[in-house]
């Protein structure tokens, strides 16, 4: 019992050169591109992959070799059409490897985007207690002031919240040193609660929305997008559907011609018998 040979991208390669832009341009899938992405969508790319190089390596290996009587079974099948094939799977090789590298940065992106963020919000906490303290301690001074503060400390659940309470508690402050002269705005700037202390709450608010934004985004799409890889893998189907049907034909009437049997993407191309009856003429 012989085993099948195992192929590798390298291996394959070096047999099937790459095609040059003109061949490429012509073997290009003029099939709209919603359509690629849903088929490409139905399996995943590494299963491709599996089939698809192995059948670059078979390929690879027996057309240099083939006589004219198997070409001439092969009708369709080129060496430009080939090297189209072969290199479209390595560029969805290429890009399963970056998206996958893509995933692996956006995780840690995301993990330092949090710990930037967790400390942002320790931060926020820290100094919104700070200035609630400050302004509950002139909160008796002027009319309604105590509500308002109340209202501006609210209830903080988030990086959204927080940000908010904060904002609103330094629009407080600046409301009550509208009037320097009032006891109110001059407790506070004794205490230390100037104008340049306001700005800094302000800026603390801001830091605090922006790296709780930051942390929910950092999942946000890399170079290569799942719909990328979608579109991809219908253009490699579509391209081993067409190589195996010229070749499997062609096998079919000559065993010495390899034939290419999908085993990770089989589901994909369901196995089609042709019944082709000789109908006599009428007469």
């Amino acid at each position: 019992m012989t085993t099948a040979p195992t192929y590798t991208w390298p291996a394959v390669l070096a047999m099937v050169p790459a095609p040059t832009q003109e061949e490429a341009e012509r073997y290009a899938d003029e099939t709209p591109n919603a359509d690629l992405m849903e088929r490409g969508s139905q399996i995943r790319s590494e299963k491709i992959l599996t089939d698809l190089v192995r059948f670059g390596g078979i390929l690879g290996e027996f057309w240099p070799k083939a006589t004219a009587a198997q070409k001439r079974h092969l009708l369709g099948l080129s060496e430009p059409l080939l090297k189209v094939f072969v290199h479209s799977g390595k560029k969805l090789a290429d890009m399963v490897a970056q998206f996958d590298a893509t995933a692996d940065d956006r995780e840690a992106s995301r993990a330092a985007a949090i710990a930037v963020a967790d400390q942002a919000y320790k931060e926020g906490m820290e100094e919104r207690e700070r200035l609630v303290t400050a302004l509950e301690g002139v909160a008796h001074l002027e009319p309604g002031l105590e509500e308002r503060i109340t209202k501006a400390t609210g209830r903080v659940t988030d990086f959204t919240s927080l940000a908010l309470s904060l904002a609103a508690l330094a629009k407080v402050a600046k409301d009550i040193r509208q009037n320097p002269l009032s006891k109110a705005a001059k407790q506070l700037d004794d205490g230390g609660l100037d104008a340049p202390q306001i700005t800094v709450f302000e800026e603390i608010a801001a830091k605090v929305k922006s790296t709780g934004t930051l942390a929910s985004g950092a999942r946000a799409k890399g170079l290569v997008t799942q719909a990328d890889l979608d579109l991809q893998d219908g253009i490699c189907l579509s391209l081993m559907e067409r190589v195996m049907k010229v070749v499997n034909r062609a096998h079919d009437r000559d065993p010495s011609i390899p034939k290419l049997t999908p085993i990770a993407t089989r589901r994909m191309f369901p196995s089609r018998k042709r019944a082709v009856e000789a109908v006599p003429p009428e007469g």
